[in-house]
């Protein structure tokens, strides 16, 4: 009876894995933990003495992988398989093996070749963690005994070469820079001392990493780059300083595993330091710009970690609801930053939640009036679009929620005529960054269009003027960097998401593919936005293709119910 109670147990934990990988058919929003942590003891498997059970283990783990395909190795997704496995014979396993083949959804698992790319993608990853946990370890050990070990860039680099995932089209022409002109880091970090220059005065480390590795994934643009400014800022004010060495650690973790810890804790002590300093200089009444440019840097600092915090990251725009309104530069870069990221998310609320929802200062007030048109067009070079365009996309938001407005169709008119000639331009010289910025700021227009038709006119994602918009808007995504020196944080997600969820069922599935080093990458927004657009598959999936206009479908799409996953409180972050 237990023999049969633990064999129940074990198909029940594949078929409980089989249902949740079926939520993620391309297996792009999947969390790889357990599966990463089998694989690292399938790969390295244990030799000592007392570890002879474990080591029989995963030594039939392994050699399922090769007969019946690595894809098998997905079905410890949940972290429930492994261990269940354990608890049968021989004679159990191949009868639970017996009774998986004659599934369907285990037959298509064990056939499918993105779930072999993604087991040789994982244990890739796997591999270069390991070579960046033996070079830290080995650079330590050469401090101490005076050994000289030489530097693996040459051999991380083909390594880093070789791991670019087969998800990604080669045949795309596009912005991606030339492998002979890649950095080692290719992703949002753009510079990492090595291994051995580390320690000493941590906060020089983490100021050196800020400016040599931060503030250039920031921008293509060479004229101006805010983080630069916010690094000067920092020189006069103390809860910036604070923040950016904050900031600084929470990426610089991701490199170090010796010293993971160490970094987290100082990323918990100075943002903690940068919010009573900026909570004691408000109150004084002092330096409202640093204070600004504070709540910027605790604002990234937040989105990029938002899947780890129970507050949203947007409770950083509430500086605006502190500093007299008079005093507030609502102009400056670092408003247009957060208002920006405001604005963006609202289009993922539905007008219900827009009508409940508690609208900070800095969303109400009339910024955008008095601007003039040259200015107003001119794309930001930490955005990737211009303030006439916000102010559109803003404006566009606005109307939907106001389902009372009996001439909203006449002002969505007005807003496309706006849309449709607006010409967004950069000072920057004609080179490949400025091919970027342009390209970026089309991409963010065609999306606005998209948006309006879709949210303000019901055009479904079937309407002919949507699949000429979504086409074009294609194409631009598809041809701006993924990786090296011309990737960086102005990569239009917002755009990413529209195109996503009214484009065919093949065409977001390139974008996911393309995506997928952005996704591997540096810390970044992208993760939630394609697990939100993942949830809503089977509800794009169920659309009638015949239906061109159907009112109210853009709000129905965003609610709860169209998504197989669940959907947190906090604002999806989209900028």
């Amino acid at each position: 009876m237990d023999a049969d109670r633990r064999l129940s147990k074990a198909l029940e934990a594949a078929n409980d894995a089989l249902q949740h990988l079926s939520m993620s058919p391309d297996f792009n929003c999947l969390d790889c933990t357990h599966i990463d942590r089998l694989l690292g003891r399938v790969v390295d498997l244990p030799t000592e003495g007392n570890q002879r059970n474990s080591r029989r283990n995963l030594l039939v783990i392994r050699q399922w992988m090769i007969t019946e395909g690595p894809g098998v190795v997905l079905l410890e997704v949940l972290g429930q398989l492994y261990w269940r496995l354990g608890e049968l014979n021989s004679k159990q396993f191949e009868k639970f093996k017996g009774d998986l083949q004659q599934q369907q959804p285990y037959l298509s698992l064990i056939q499918d070749t993105a779930a072999v790319t993604l087991v040789i993608q994982r244990i890739r990853h796997i591999q270069r963690s390991k070579a960046d946990a033996c070079q830290d370890f080995l650079c330590e050990l050469s401090d101490l005994s005076g050994l000289k070990v030489d530097s693996p860039m040459a051999e991380m680099d083909a390594l880093r070469a070789d791991s670019t995932s087969p998800f990604t089209p080669q045949s795309v022409h596009s912005l991606d820079s030339n492998s002979s002109q890649d950095s080692a880091f290719v992703s949002l970090i753009k510079y990492v001392p090595s291994s051995s220059m580390w320690g000493g005065d941590i906060e020089q480390t983490l100021t050196d990493f800020y400016i040599s590795g931060i503030c250039p994934g920031r921008t293509v643009a060479t004229q101006s780059n805010t983080y630069i400014a916010l690094f000067e800022m920092a020189n006069s004010c103390l809860s910036t300083r604070y923040a950016l060495l904050s900031l600084s650690a929470s990426y610089i973790c991701e490199y170090l595993p010796a010293q993971k810890e160490a970094y987290h804790q100082a990323e918990l002590y100075y943002s903690t330091q940068a919010l009573k300093a900026l909570t004691s200089q408000i109150s004084n009444g002092q330096n409202y710009e640093g204070a600004l440019a504070t709540s910027m840097l605790l604002l990234h600092h937040a989105a990029i970690n938002s899947e780890d915090s129970p507050l949203c990251w947007s409770c950083h725009a509430n500086v605006f609801d502190t500093i007299p309104s008079d005093l507030a530069n609502h102009h400056s870069e670092t408003a247009f930053f957060i208002r920006a990221q405001l604005a963006l998310s609202r289009t993922a609320q539905t007008a219900f939640q827009l009508q409940s929802a508690q609208f900070h200062s800095l969303e109400t007030k009339n910024w955008y009036e008095g601007t003039p048109p040259t200015e107003a067009q001119k794309i930001c070079g930490v955005l990737g679009f211009s303030p006439k365009l916000l102010f559109l996309i803003s404006a566009i938001t606005s109307l939907a929620s106001d389902i009372t407005s009996p001439n909203k169709l006449m002002y969505a008119q007005v807003q496309e005529t706006q849309l449709q000639n607006l010409k967004q331009w950069t000072p920057e010289l004609q080179s490949a960054e400025q091919d970027v910025l342009v390209a970026t700021a089309e991409a963010f227009r065609l999306a606005a269009l998209i948006y309006l038709r879709c949210r303000l006119y019901g055009f479904t994602r079937f309407h002919p003027s949507v699949l000429e918009l979504s086409e074009a808007l294609h194409t631009v995504i598809m041809s701006l960097p993924v990786k090296g020196s011309l990737y960086t944080a102005i990569y239009p997600i917002w755009p990413l998401f529209v195109a996503a969820v009214t484009a065919s069922s093949d065409k977001r599935d390139r974008l996911y593919q393309r995506v997928v080093p952005i996704r591997e990458g540096d810390k970044n927004t992208l993760p939630p936005v394609l697990k939100r657009v993942s949830g809503l598959r089977i509800w794009l999936a169920n659309q009638d293709p015949s239906c061109q206009k159907r009112s109210g479908w853009w709000d129905e799409m965003l609610s709860p119910s169209s998504s197989t996953i669940a959907l947190g409180s906090s604002l999806l972050c989209l900028g």
